[in-house]
């Protein structure tokens, strides 16, 4: 009877395991774009090469996927929510297949740069999408360690595509990596759509087939989909109550209900934190590293470090230390986990541009390769941790249901934003001001945002979707029990951010 009952118990995890593999593997492919960059400018460079770049072409290469992510985060947003979680994860692989097979063969940087710019465009896509599925489809307790997959996952293609630079050509490491697209398409068709997007169109008993088949049904779970159909339902009655009304009408109320919207903390809190979340991920340099890794590491350890045995080196710790990060999302509190790796990444910022300041004006007494690989060693410890992580966690269940596509669209043009200024402006910044100022400057923007953040973010561990949104409205667990009716729980009513309430 108890192997029977633990076996039940897990098959709902494994079946959350695909549905977020389905999801990992495509960020996998999408980290294989982030990193390409890393080996294919060091390539261009080459006497041989049948293309050549300039330095700012080179910087349009590695940034330009920034510039892209924004038009991906436009057009995920409406989709999402009209088409669905599934059907809009499948419409982000056709962008990255053609980018790959475009980049072999086009000769010259415009081609290029057109083909990452595709790229680009499905990594927006996926940016908000991605852990909106995660963190709708998995239960509570293990949704922070499957949420963390998504940073994992990134690590893991960077890694993978770096490994391969060492090895193959580019032209080589392009077409292998396009295959990662492939699998990943053939999981995704066989997952299931979103429960929490079924609810949200009314396809109430569809929703619960899916979330039983996710989840399992026992008390707990099924209470937690009750609150959510509940709470739906009062959604939408209000949204249909005012169908009869003239189109004049209509428009002025929703203006009106654009206007009440944008004053509602349960809107405008995530979006704020979420923005200031993504500007602290990008100035904290986990994409500048993956994408100038070999200039970076020849301009802090030296001129004859062996730059690609030291890259491949970075992205393997990078590897466990995202490894570490799902443990820690299961044990510690957001929070602490967040702002303690933000203080570590701040000082090794400063350690690393106080150590090239002083190399370059021969101010130190001793000097060792060692010095500059632990500086560089502890940063990287401190962005996969914790500032990697923690924000594609959060993304996944700070925003309300009814404004998860939208909010979750508006706060990642911050990602897509700080993306393409952090990796466009890194080598204007060191070739203007130098390495050591660079770094002070990303430092500063890094403790700027901590401190934000340290006064508007709660803790989301081991809470459900439902109690997060609730303390956000300013709505209390008692505030909850109190608006509970006596006869049931599948007539609960909930403060709702629609017309009704105008």
């Amino acid at each position: 009877m108890d192997e029977l009952s633990k076996k039940k118990s897990g098959s709902p995890f494994l079946r959350q395991c695909f549905v977020t593999a389905a999801v990992c593997t495509n960020i996998i492919a999408h980290g294989c774009v982030i990193g390409f960059s890393a080996i294919l400018i060091p390539s261009l460079r080459l006497p041989e090469s049948h293309i050549h770049a300039t330095t700012s072409q080179e910087s349009w290469i590695a940034s330009i996927i920034g510039f892209a992510l924004i038009n991906g985060n436009f057009v995920i947003t409406p989709l999402m929510d009209t088409v669905g979680r599934k059907k809009s994860h499948l419409l982000t692989i056709p962008p990255v297949l053609v980018g790959w097979f475009l980049t072999l063969l086009v000769n010259d940087v415009a081609g290029l740069i057109a083909a990452r710019y595709l790229q680009g465009v499905a990594m927006g896509m996926l940016g908000p999408l991605g852990s909106i599925i995660i963190g709708e489809m998995t239960d509570p307790r293990n949704r922070g360690a499957f949420l963390t997959g998504v940073s994992l996952s990134l690590t893991i293609g960077v890694l993978f595509c770096h490994s391969l630079g060492v090895y193959f050509s580019w032209q080589q490491s392009a077409l292998t990596c396009s295959f990662i697209t492939f699998i990943s398409c053939l999981l995704i068709i066989y997952t299931p759509e979103s429960p929490s997007w079924l609810i949200s169109k009314g396809r109430i008993e569809e929703a619960r087939e899916v979330f039983i088949w996710l989840r399992g049904d026992d008390d707990q779970q099924m209470d937690e989909l009750e609150k959510m159909i509940a709470a739906q339902a009062t959604a939408r009655k209000a949204s249909v109550m005012d169908q009869g009304l003239p189109i004049r009408k209509k428009i002025s109320y929703f203006f009106r209900y654009v206007r009440n919207t944008l004053k509602k903390p349960e809107f405008y809190k995530p979006i704020i934190i979420m923005v200031v979340l993504y500007m602290m991920f990008q100035f904290a340099g986990i994409n500048i590293i993956s994408s100038y890794a070999t200039d970076i590491i020849r301009q802090v350890v030296g001129p004859d470090a062996n730059a690609n045995l030291i890259m491949v080196a970075l992205d393997i710790e990078r590897l466990i230390c995202n490894i570490l990060a799902v443990f820690l999302m299961k044990t510690m509190k957001r929070r602490t986990l967040l702002f303690f790796t933000g203080g570590i990444c701040v000082l090794s910022y400063i350690g690393k541009g106080g150590y090239v300041y002083a190399k370059q004006n021969n101010l130190l007494s001793y000097d060792g390769q060692w010095i500059p690989l632990l500086l560089i060693g502890i940063y990287m410890f401190s962005l996969t941790v914790g500032i990697s992580s923690i924000p594609f966690a959060l993304s996944g269940e700070i925003f309300p249901l009814e404004y998860r596509g939208l909010g979750s669209g508006i706060s990642v043009l911050s990602l897509s934003l700080n993306f393409f200024i952090a990796l466009k402006c890194f080598p204007v910044l060191t070739s203007s001001i130098g390495l050591p100022l660079t770094y002070f400057l990303y430092a500063g923007v890094v403790t700027l945002c901590l401190a934000t953040v340290w006064f508007m973010l709660p803790e989301t561990k081991d809470r459900t979707l439902q109690e997060i949104e609730d303390e956000f409205r300013g709505l209390s667990p008692n505030d909850r029990k109190s608006v509970e009716p006596l006869n049931g729980r599948t007539e609960m009513l909930r403060r709702v951010s629609s017309h009704i309430m105008y």
